[in-house]
């Protein structure tokens, strides 16, 4: 505790140079022995001399500590604590340090640090109240247990079965090819949530901090004109795409049969990896409604693909994802992550840059999905929000890419639902019409109605897809010759007539 030869905490003090000590050396041995000589000769001015050269010696001295005083009040800054003067030297040897240590990594408490000069000046202080660590033990863990071998087997911890490389592929199967059910589970990894809660202070105030600064994000979003402002920022743009499926993963489904009997897993709340689980919901509803307010004004194709690619990726994963977690309300509003990822990629395919990079994103046997599921949305009568939103998103992907539309109109009932959509929209106008009042339901309006007619056009377009309009040309020639139908709408559903007559 205060070593006496080291006083600042940048090292022991500065030696005088080398040099400047053998300088002196040389000049004291030359001193005297001049000295000698001229009052070996005799001269009268040999004291005279001798005196001058000891004054200069000791000016020179004089000198040269000034400026070593003058280095050293440069290169030690002024001290800014009390407890700085003398550092703290700890000698660590002995089995008690160890079992220090020991114990210490077992409270998983973050460790101390050096109080000093240096600290000081970088900013800190003599507390560590403001220092917020990060769980780097837990991403470790599951980084060294994803980073196995693919041609290796081994045993999955969580379920104590034994994976070889055909299981870890998907290969449910043996010797029969891939199974044609899906290699993932449609719940994805959730909180199995227990009445004691044992986060630490740390986990808690870090939670906090990003739901807040998530909250006031959401809240800008919502500001006509911030919108604008929000798209153009790159790193905004990155970390809301990072927030869609941050810690949402779906394991890989078991070989063996379900059985009645189930087995009853022990669940811990907030250890290293679930303390977590509490803020994910509510950063999740904040990304999803940020995008979904700015979803008008982004165009992905001004960013790179390491950008734009986590956003698209996680849009089209909540438009597909089967679990409960995709379609259940979120706990502040009404609407589901399925709901808001459908009305952040009807805005998205406003802009032709964007509709080329959905296309664009892997893998592509989810668009099959994806096209299925918007084309169950059309038709359904009960919710026409979602409905209306789900007809412009099958539009605009069928008018931007010719295979889009051809994957589109061989799915089962395209063709069928389209024109059901049609003939709903033309039904509630001629009722609107005939009742003229303020109670009947609003009907679809004229732009929805081209969209739908301009998606029928398009697959229309492609010559193998135009047998699929073979049994609906009487339904297409009705809904053309309705009188509550608009002339735009008109217009394109002749075209499609025209285009299915040729074939």
């Amino acid at each position: 505790m205060g070593a006496e030869g080291q006083r600042t905490l940048l090292g022991p003090l500065p030696d005088p140079p080398k040099e400047k000590e053998e300088e002196e050396e040389e000049d004291a041995k030359e001193t005297p022995s001049d000295g000698q000589s001229a009052k070996a000769q005799g001269t009268p001015k040999t004291e005279e001399g001798t005196l001058a050269a000891a004054a200069d010696v000791e000016k020179e001295e004089a000198v040269v500590k000034e400026e070593v005083k003058e280095e050293q009040v440069e290169t030690r800054p002024q001290q800014a604590s009390k407890f700085d003067k003398l550092p703290i030297m700890v000698e660590e040897e002995g089995e008690e340090w160890e079992e220090l240590e020991r114990r210490w990594a077992q409270l998983s408490q973050p460790n101390g640090f050096i109080s000093g000069l240096l600290h000081w000046k970088a900013g800190g202080g003599d507390s560590t109240a403001h220092i917020q660590t990060g769980d780097t033990v837990a991403a470790e863990t599951r980084r060294r247990r994803g980073r196995g071998d693919e041609g290796e087997g081994g045993v999955d911890e969580e379920r104590g079965e034994e994976t070889t490389p055909e299981t870890q592929k998907g290969f449910l199967w043996e010797g029969r090819g891939p199974s044609p059910l899906s290699e993932l589970e449609d719940e994805p990894l959730c909180w199995d949530e227990a009445p004691l809660s044992t986060a630490e202070s740390w986990q808690d105030s870090l939670a906090r901090r990003c739901l807040c600064v998530s909250n006031i994000v959401r809240g800008l979003s919502f500001v006509p004109g911030n919108d604008g402002e929000l798209s153009r920022h790159a790193g905004l743009v990155l970390i809301l795409g990072r927030l869609l499926l941050l810690h949402h993963q779906h394991t890989p489904r078991k070989r063996t049969p379900p059985s009645l009997q189930r087995t009853e897993e022990s669940g811990l709340a907030c250890t290293r990896d679930e303390w977590r689980w509490d803020c994910l919901a509510a950063l999740r509803e904040n990304t999803l409604v940020t995008l979904a307010n700015m979803a008008g004004q982004l165009d992905l194709s001004l960013y790179p693909e390491s950008i734009c690619l986590p956003l698209l990726d996680g849009l089209l994963h909540w438009m597909v994802c089967p679990s409960a977690l995709a379609h259940d309300p979120l706990s502040a509003t009404a609407l589901s992550p399925h709901r808001l990822a459908l009305e952040c990629l009807c805005k998205l395919s406003i802009q032709d840059g964007n509709v080329d990079l959905l296309l664009a994103t892997p893998p592509f046997s989810r668009q099959r999905t994806l096209f299925a599921t918007l084309l169950r949305l059309v038709g359904e009568r009960r919710s026409q929000v979602c409905r209306e939103m789900a007809v412009a998103v099958l539009s605009n992907l069928a008018q931007g890419d010719a295979a889009a539309a051809r994957a589109v109109a061989l799915q089962k009932g395209s063709v069928g639902t389209l024109i059901g959509f049609l003939e709903d929209a033309v039904a509630a106008a001629q009722f609107q019409l005939q009742q003229s009042t303020l109670h009947a339901s609003e009907p679809p309006s004229v732009n929805m109605m081209c969209r739908a007619a301009r998606a029928l056009l398009a697959m229309a377009r492609a010559e193998d897809c135009r047998t699929q309009f073979v049994l609906h040309e009487s339904r297409l020639l009705d809904v053309s010759l309705a009188p509550a139908l608009d002339a735009s709408v008109a217009a394109v559903m002749c075209e499609v007539l025209f285009k299915i007559g040729r074939s």
